[in-house]
């Protein structure tokens, strides 16, 4: 549910008759989310006292609409704190009005008509809580978010040498981890949209953004994927006009070459997915959910394949510390997939478990739990992450009981989803459920 916040302005007039007026509702700054918004409106509240309250008349302008706001409500608190008078019989005690709006644009202007003159009372607009960057052609990108994105992208914040340090040790734990257990493993790093939709983007890609710097710290012999020329020249739109993440195409996309670096070329991934159907539906996204109205656009959605059919667990926590295992005795490969990834990698599951036969999803961000791999003791894993995440390394020992346990600590953990287990996935399932005791 997206949040907004209603900011105002307060105009400066000259005495033209207007002798006092206030807003009681919206105030300044208030928040108000978006179903109360679309089902009841913006609640306008207020009063108005002036010499020729009879001759003038109150609007919104919102857009190309002018809305009457009648004022027709009595205020005995007015009259008697404001002017100190008797409010029984006072000739201005209708000075009041309350008013829901529906407001079809983000911003509004709220002044006074008299003799045919509108004079601007207060200049106000309702605001996503975070920035949205509006690129070309109604594309969105994020502004102002906490990895600072536009900084990256334009060089200005560069990776530290700490952070290349860390990274640097993280990437060859994975290669020495990987060929002393002679488990293929691979680093898969989506793109941030800008690297592929450069065009769109308003910023020109710095040669000292951290994501190249980077790519010159991957040892030789480590899987490494960093998707960005795949996916500019996919036919289909690989990324969501209104979402930071990659379209179905482009999570297929991504699936495919995944599947290519952990098992080589041993099964022909298009033909697994050529049959597949998609419907073009109107949706808003991560991003155009936060402006006001919301900015929708047509993207693709799979109809004849959902992979929460396959899903037999899934603790419920949110973000950082959730746990999903998908099982499919119809997928290609019959071992298991672990990925130890983070939003991006939901999409690739429609896409991952009709390759794999388990796939086990642990939310971390490309963070490494040696008990999670020593319990499953997969076919293959993935380490997965964001472009924009980079600035920070993952950890090569971390624990995901320990998300588990500050989640548990701030909110109300919801009840795990579980169905029939197969035998071979009983040993761990346990012991992903015994993780929320």
């Amino acid at each position: 549910m997206a949040v907004y916040s209603i900011s105002s302005d307060r105009a400066s007039l000259s005495d033209e008759g207007v002798l006092q007026w206030h807003l009681d509702f919206p105030t300044r700054n208030e928040t108000i989310d978006d179903k109360e918004l679309k089902d009841h409106g913006l609640l306008f509240q207020g009063w108005v006292l002036s010499e020729s309250l009879t001759s003038l008349s109150l609007v919104l302008l919102n857009g190309n609409e002018t809305i009457q706001l009648p004022i027709s409500r009595n205020r005995p608190d007015v009259i008697s704190k404001v002017l100190g008078h008797e409010a029984e019989n006072h000739p201005l005690l209708k000075c009041g009005f309350s008013e829901r709006i529906k407001l079809k644009q983000s911003s509004f202007s709220l002044g006074i008509v008299e003799n045919g003159k509108f004079t601007e009372l207060l200049s106000g607009s309702v605001d996503g809580q975070f920035k949205v960057l509006k690129g070309k052609d109604k594309w969105l990108f994020l502004d102002n978010d906490t990895n600072k994105s536009i900084e990256q992208h334009t060089g200005k914040l560069k990776l530290s040498r700490t952070a290349q340090h860390e990274w640097k040790n993280y990437l060859l734990s994975l290669d020495k981890f990987s060929h002393s257990r002679k488990l293929p493993v691979c680093m898969l790093i989506a793109p941030s949209k800008e690297m592929v939709y450069e065009d769109f983007y308003p910023y020109k890609f710095s040669k000292k953004a951290p994501i190249r710097t980077l790519r010159g710290l991957v040892p030789e012999t480590l899987s490494f994927l960093l998707p960005v020329e795949e996916l500019k020249s996919l036919n289909e739109r690989s990324f969501r006009v209104c979402d930071t993440h990659w379209s179905l195409h482009g999570a297929k996309e991504a699936s495919i070459l995944l599947t290519k670096k952990l098992v080589g070329d041993c099964i022909d991934t298009n033909e697994v997915f050529k049959s597949d159907r998609y419907r073009s539906r109107e949706v808003t996204g991560d991003l155009g959910s936060k402006l006001f109205p919301p900015q929708r656009h047509v993207e693709d959605s799979i109809v004849n394949f959902n992979y929460r059919q396959k899903v037999i667990f899934d603790n419920n926590i949110e973000n950082f510390g959730r746990i999903i295992v998908m099982h499919n005795d119809e997928a290609r490969l019959k071992k298991t997939l672990l990925i130890f990834g983070s939003s991006s990698s939901y999409t690739m599951f429609h896409y991952l478990c009709r390759l794999f036969k388990t796939v086990v999803f642990v939310h971390s961000a490309g963070n490494v739990d040696h008990e999670v791999i020593d319990t499953l003791k997969p076919g293959y894993i993935c380490m997965q992450t964001n472009a924009r995440f980079v600035i920070k390394a993952p950890k090569f020992n971390d624990s995901i009981i320990k998300y588990i346990e500050e989640k548990k600590c701030r909110v109300k953990i919801e009840k795990p989803y579980s169905k029939s287990v197969p035998k071979e996935c009983e040993g761990y399932i346990e012991f992903f459920s015994e993780m929320l005791c």
